[in-house]
């Protein structure tokens, strides 16, 4: 009887996609607050543990780099795997790297080790929810649901800080690994609302991903101490990725992505540019205590303005498009980008208003370029490869954002004075921003030569 049930469970799912969208939501949303909260809870740590700051980012930083590797392997697993037991081996290694964290909380080594689990099964969730939406939903529903990662994200940030910077200063930093076990309440439904999917052949280039990892990896270990050694692996991890995906069968990226034009220097534009993000993140709860006095719980506070702005922002993105062109809301996101870091050099030690009205600015710049960019970067990409195109573009965000952490730290316990910090943030920002402007111009005269001529 009981398989019975739970065979007419499967098929009315099957039937109907939208049955797991709910669940599957939840547990994004859920799994990018637990992992914005401790991207945000590095200086607690930092003085629970009695380490520097520099060596607690590590469980943010390296965090970030397995999270944008996670996107790509589960992606590839997708294909071979359902995405019912994926989901249910993701919450497994939550809960496994939650308690470790937790029961050995007296130990960073054993912290690190807890985060590191943890975001190994983090990342199904964060990967997940938008394969299912494009594998099973229709187009025109697609354009709903996958609106909502982007809102999703923000709420996560906005969330996650407030969530650790509460729980840091009024529980224990500690209680943060026990937040997560509430996901074991989502295994029933998970079970019973998400399809069991038809296996079908897939391929994971385990290599290909190693030479990614070394990669991310060594440059994250570089912008922690500035030891050039790390450079070495770092080289080496490049040269062997260009080595393999030109020899390898079924590499994880093509070798022609890296001959679009558009493509290319999108990716080098959001390797700098969101560096920047999570960087000035970071640096917010230590600015508002050491210039004004305020506690971590309350720093937090700051950015609901900034996040519940780029809620909207993502939520009416598809409105904006209407109205603008991508080009000129991109721009105008550059500008705000950039703005609000050089606002906050400037000036952010007159009032606290500053902060706010700057992570305003900040927030809504970022949410406002990402459908307009990734539409752009992918116009000369064949749709059948817009999937491993959108996997890479993503895992190089979650490359950069965490660099962007390790060299704040690092900025951070080499100087006292934020401005040069963030003088240093606006400028890769502005670097960013300027080499997409000069490439998008020139591709654009090329672009339209041929049409002059005809």
């Amino acid at each position: 009887m009981g398989k019975t049930q739970t065979a007419k469970q499967n098929t009315a799912a099957a039937l109907n996609p939208k049955r797991a969208v709910p669940i599957l939501l939840f547990t994004f949303v859920f799994c990018l607050v637990i992992d914005n909260a401790f991207k945000t809870m590095t200086m607690p740590i930092a003085e629970g543990l009695g380490i520097d700051d520099n060596t607690a980012s590590l469980q943010a930083s390296l965090a970030g780099v397995i999270i944008g590797i996670g996107a790509v392997v589960y992606a590839a697993l997708a294909d071979s795997i359902s995405i019912r037991k994926l989901m249910l081996v993701g919450v497994g290694l939550i809960v496994v790297g939650s308690a470790i964290g937790w029961i050995f909380s007296g130990s960073w080594a054993m912290v690190l080790t807890g985060r590191l689990v943890q975001t190994t099964g983090l990342a199904a969730a964060e990967t997940l929810y938008v394969i299912y939406v494009t594998k099973h939903l229709s187009e025109a529903d697609q354009k709903t649901y996958l609106g909502f990662s982007t809102a999703a994200f923000q709420a996560g940030l906005l969330i996650g800080a407030l969530t650790s910077g509460f729980v840091s200063t009024h529980i224990s930093w500690t209680a943060m690994f026990l937040i997560p076990l509430i996901l074991i309440l989502a295994v029933p439904a998970i079970y019973k609302m998400v399809p069991e999917d038809e296996a079908v052949e897939g391929h994971l280039d385990a290599v290909g991903l190693v030479l990614i990892a070394v990669f991310a990896t060594s440059l994250t270990m570089f912008m922690q101490a500035f030891n050039f050694l790390w450079l070495i692996p770092a080289a080496l991890g490049v040269a062997g990725f260009a080595w393999h995906i030109q020899r390898a069968q079924h590499p994880v990226v093509k070798p022609e992505f890296f001959t679009n034009g558009r493509y290319v220097w999108t990716l080098v534009m959001v390797f700098l540019v969101y560096s920047t993000q999570l960087g000035f993140i970071f640096l917010l709860p230590y600015a508002a205590q050491d210039l004004h006095g305020m506690s971590i719980d309350r720093a937090s506070l700051l950015m609901v303005p900034g996040y519940i702005c780029a809620i909207l922002v993502g939520v009416f993105s598809g409105r904006i498009g209407k109205v603008l062109s991508s080009r000129t809301t991109i721009y105008i996101a550059f500008g705000m980008i950039v703005g609000a870091l050089v606002l906050c050099a400037l000036f952010m030690k007159l009032h606290v208003a500053v902060l706010i009205v700057a992570i305003i600015a900040f927030a809504s710049g970022f949410a406002l370029f990402y459908a307009p960019l990734v539409n752009t970067a992918l116009s000369n990409i064949p749709a059948l490869k817009s999937g491993i195109a959108i996997g890479f573009y993503n895992l190089t965000i979650n490359i950069a954002i965490p660099l962007g952490i390790a060299y704040s730290a690092k900025l951070n316990d080499i100087t006292d004075d934020y401005s040069v910090i963030l003088w240093v943030l606006a400028a890769v920002a502005a670097a960013g921003s300027a080499i997409y402007v000069v490439a998008d111009l020139a591709m654009a005269r090329k672009e339209h030569a041929p049409a002059r001529v005809a």
